[in-house]
């Protein structure tokens, strides 16, 4: 089983596509085993720590705008790149100064919340805490509104969605969401971020409507899947 409170900090400093997604999702991973442990109390969080995942998450999404616009249009890379380097610039602010304070959160986490695979007893807890928190899951999700969907309903969605899928990293859910679902809600979240900056920095009708037409086809994907699981 993987530790859970190893985030990658060092690898972090590097900026690299790579870092910046390890490191996300690790964060990620690490809130859900949280969430997991104080079911049903909030778990807890450190100020430092969701400064770094927000500005991370910035730099990802222009990353993410580089790599569409490669095939879509390159025309456009020389604006992404400059969209990089100032979100470089914005988490290298915070990173120094925010790293220790972090890492005394990680080290207080750990001690509070060590691993409970270790015993049979803990994992049998860990397993109730499971299945309880499956079933809260599952309540918030049939509770969510049918479609049609604003962009920030189909983001809370996609949250939902995925949060349910890393829990069942960490335990044995009686139940999961359908593969991928989460992953076409996030793909469909990255193009309307990219049509958003891609009027902001000026882009001709033709490309936003390409883009636009991407979304679509990828919510309406995903939209298909929700409603097929849901219905079931």
């Amino acid at each position: 089983m993987p530790k859970p409170f190893r985030i990658g900090l060092r690898r972090l400093r590097s900026l690299s596509p790579k870092s910046i997604y390890r490191f996300r999702r690790k964060v990620k991973r690490l809130r859900v085993y949280l969430a997991l442990y104080n079911f049903p109390a909030d778990p807890p969080s450190n100020p430092a720590l969701d400064k770094l995942f927000r500005r991370a998450g910035k730099l990802r999404q222009a990353y993410l705008h580089m790599e569409w616009l490669q095939t879509l249009a390159p025309e456009w890379k020389k604006a992404a790149k400059a969209e990089i380097k100032y979100r470089k610039r914005r988490l290298r602010k915070v990173l120094k100064p925010s790293i220790k304070e972090v890492q005394k959160a990680i080290m207080e986490w750990e001690k509070r919340f060590p691993e409970p695979w270790t015993t049979a007893e803990g994992m049998q807890l860990w397993q109730d805490q499971g299945r309880h928190w499956t079933d809260f899951h599952k309540e918030k999700l049939r509770a969510f509104p049918p479609p049609p969907y604003t962009s920030e309903q189909l983001h809370d969605l996609r949250t939902l969605l995925r949060k349910w899928e890393l829990a069942g990293y960490w335990a044995d859910l009686p139940e999961s969401p359908p593969k991928g679902l989460a992953t076409l809600l996030g793909e469909a979240r990255d193009l309307y971020l990219l049509q958003k900056w891609l009027r902001k920095v000026g882009a001709e009708d033709s490309l936003l409507e390409t883009v636009q037409n991407l979304q679509e086809q990828k919510t309406t994907e995903a939209l298909v899947q929700w409603e097929t699981w849901r219905s079931s």
